[in-house]
């Protein structure tokens, strides 16, 4: 291993600093516990060695542990305080500053010469994080930056640390049904909005998705049809038939109502008969009943 300080290594200010734990505070362990600790990350990364410790990139930014895992990937953790403020910026910017010097990083850790298969890997494990500081780093998750939460498996026989991942919610999608009718024109926009609310009705099992330049419905997910735009208004698809049928009316839009309700229908009795569930009802003819029971036709009599 190289110095602690190489050349060039004072314009990237990298340093290696000997640190107290001055707080409570403090989310470092104490030394007895890296050892754990460090057991926990190997668990998570196949194959990590630990190859420097208390690394300063500059200012009070500073990396606790750095390694390479089992592919050559460096993996820089930080122990932090999950609901600091700062939080984020503090990943962001060893990110940068890695992202900067990854050859100067290479030489002060003794690995000059060869060649990353992956870009650096920002590390940052606290015992809780707050939504807000992950919904911050989560277009960053889990590709540049990984959260890691210290838990405890404890029992009567034995307890130990373990890391347990932290993975971003991710943000909504947005309304693509809306984006698919709004890039329709008038005529053809009013009857696929037609369609969706006819079909909502129908059953509660229907779901209508869209995708692309594509309006699906499927039912308990089969899939019964779907319209795309077409020259003068829309292209009409029925699951199982090889013809499409335009719409460039109401009877053709009626006509193509009036062939999914077929389909349904089919589809309907195939999943009742798998559903142990749904109640059979036998429907029978019968002639015309009297109104009025046997009783009250005596009394008139």
């Amino acid at each position: 291993m190289t110095s602690s300080k190489d050349p060039g290594s004072d314009r990237a200010n990298i340093t290696k600093v000997p640190r107290k734990r001055e707080a409570t505070a403090d989310p470092r362990p104490e030394l007895e516990a890296s050892a754990e600790l460090e057991a926990g990350l190997a668990r998570v990364f196949e194959g990590l060695e630990i190859v420097d410790r208390d690394l300063q990139l500059g200012g009070k930014l500073v990396v606790d542990l750095v390694g390479f895992d089992g592919a050559g990937r460096t993996i820089l953790t930080l122990l932090v305080n999950g609901d600091e403020d700062s939080l984020a910026l503090q990943a962001l910017d060893t990110l940068a500053w890695v992202n900067t010097y990854q050859d100067l990083l290479a030489s002060h850790l003794g690995q000059s010469g060869q060649s990353a298969a992956e870009s650096p890997l920002v590390v940052l494990i606290a015992d809780t994080f707050e939504p807000r500081q992950v919904e911050r780093m989560g277009p960053l998750i889990p590709a540049s930056i990984a959260l890691l939460q210290r838990c405890r498996l404890e029992s009567e026989r034995s307890s130990g640390m373990y890391l347990q991942a932290i993975v971003a919610e991710a943000p909504e999608a947005e309304d693509t049904q809306e984006m698919f009718l709004t890039s329709l024109a008038e005529i053809p926009q009013q009857w696929a909005r037609d369609l969706i609310e006819r079909f909502d009705r129908m059953d509660g099992d229907v779901e209508c998705r869209a995708s692309g330049e594509l309006l699906g419905w499927r039912y308990r997910g089969l899939p019964l049809c779907s319209v795309r735009p077409a020259e003068g208004g829309l292209e009409g698809q029925i699951s199982g038939s090889e013809t499409e049928t335009i719409i460039t009316e109401e009877g053709h839009l009626e006509t193509f109502v009036d062939e999914v309700l077929k389909l349904y229908l089919e589809a309907f009795e195939q999943a009742g008969a798998d559903d142990p569930d749904l109640p059979r009802v036998e429907l029978r003819p019968t002639g015309p009943q009297p109104h009025l029971s046997a009783e009250e036709l005596k009394a008139f009599r």
